[in-house]
């Protein structure tokens, strides 16, 4: 009898290992630096969703993709989470978290031109560049704005966003001012900080954790409310400079 109760807890100990050791698969969107820089799997994002997900027993493994397709990934068998979602991006899930996140989206134009945007809907005036389903996550009015727009193209990789603008192609950029700046100095032309104007028409947006699992999304809520309290957070925060 004892020596099928010890069988028993083996079994069972080395089952729940091995459960916990299964790679739990987070699709996220292509290199967002300083929030998410696939090369190096680092960024202030990417760690902050591991390291929570770590303190909640699993083991994250990171699957890079554009961020269009993010919706669509979570239907796949393997697929555990999505990052950087929100109720624009998934409005028919009821398994998002708790926002852990906010990016600053601004409208980017350079000084030469002299634009002056006092709202949203004055951008359907100009050439727009945006991030992938901005027309989803930015509202009605953008999505009517740049409807409306002579040009609007949607990029995948945002440090070519960056690259139009200087070169002229467009005449307003949509992306966070973060990762803007990040490939503005990443190109080697940080210098034109000053030749640049920021437009402030949009409000922060909130972003979730999106799961396959209503229990994942309840354990999440508390691993980020309890690491949000702790020294890592902080010491992560003063790393990227956040």
């Amino acid at each position: 009898m004892l020596k099928n109760i010890i069988f028993f807890l083996v079994t069972y100990l080395i089952a729940v290992n091995c459960l916990a050791n299964q790679p739990f698969k987070v699709v996220v969107g292509f290199s967002k630096p300083p929030y998410v820089i696939q090369e190096s799997r680092s960024g202030f994002e990417l760690e902050l969703i591991e390291q929570i997900l770590t303190s909640m027993g699993k083991a994250p493994s990171f699957v890079f993709i554009p961020f269009g397709r993010s919706e669509k990934m979570l239907a796949l068998p393997d697929i555990s989470a999505v990052m950087t979602a929100n109720k624009k991006t998934f409005p028919e899930n009821k398994n998002l978290s708790k926002s852990y996140i906010d990016y600053q989206n601004v409208a980017i134009s350079l000084k030469e031109n002299a634009i002056l945007l006092n709202n949203i809907a004055e951008m359907a005036n100009y050439s727009v560049a945006s991030f992938q389903k901005a027309d989803k996550i930015l509202g009605e009015e953008f999505a009517l704005a740049v409807g409306n727009s002579p040009i609007y193209i949607q990029v995948a990789h945002q440090e070519r966003q960056v690259e139009l603008l200087l070169q002229g192609r467009v005449e307003i950029l949509v992306m966070d001012i973060k990762i803007f700046l990040h490939f503005l100095n990443e190109l080697g032309m940080g210098e034109l900080r000053n030749d640049i104007q920021f437009h402030y028409v949009f409000p922060k947006t909130p972003y979730s954790m999106v799961f396959k699992k209503f229990d994942d999304v309840k354990t999440f809520n508390q691993a980020l409310l309890d690491y949000k309290a702790s020294e890592k957070y902080q010491k992560l925060l003063d790393k990227y400079s956040f």
